[in-house]
């Protein structure tokens, strides 16, 4: 598997079965961008661009995992790099979050506002005039009441 960098192109790594991955797969889905939602419990990226990955985000692999939910595992442990790889290839739902990569922009991302951020988008659109804005109190319609 390789990820494709070029610019517009917002690749997205994540595990699937939990909320969390609903979430991503629904603002990919919804997204007026090209993107490309990787699932690790289907496909699972190379040790090469896991050590990529990290690199470029100038952290330990083990900042992409929650060890201390996997049994017979002790996150008080010092993991090698390349057994961390070897964890997240036999654990991916331990995965923390998901990694956004767009050209050379990378984020590790762990709640999916921070993923709204990344995608531009703010509050689904609503307009933020409210609290400047009197409420309206009159009838705008025939139908409508107010006592």
């Amino acid at each position: 598997m390789t990820i494709d960098n070029k610019k517009g192109l917002i690749n997205c790594i994540y595990a699937g079965g939990t909320q969390f991955s609903a979430q991503i797969e629904a603002i990919l889905k919804a997204a007026k961008k090209d993107t490309r939602g990787i699932d690790i419990t289907k496909t699972m990226p190379s040790d090469t661009i896991w050590h990529d990955m990290a690199k470029r985000l100038d952290t330990s692999l083990q900042s992409f995992i929650d060890i201390q939910h996997i049994e017979g595992y002790d996150a008080a442990d010092d993991y090698s790099e390349e057994g961390l790889v070897k964890i997240l290839a036999q654990h991916p739902e331990a995965m923390v979050g998901t990694i956004v990569m767009e050209g050379d922009t990378i984020m590790h991302i762990t709640r999916y506002t921070e993923l709204l951020k990344f995608f531009n988008v703010d509050s689904a659109g609503i307009e933020k005039t409210m609290h400047t804005e009197p409420p309206t109190t009159k009838r705008q319609t025939e139908n409508e009441r107010f006592i």
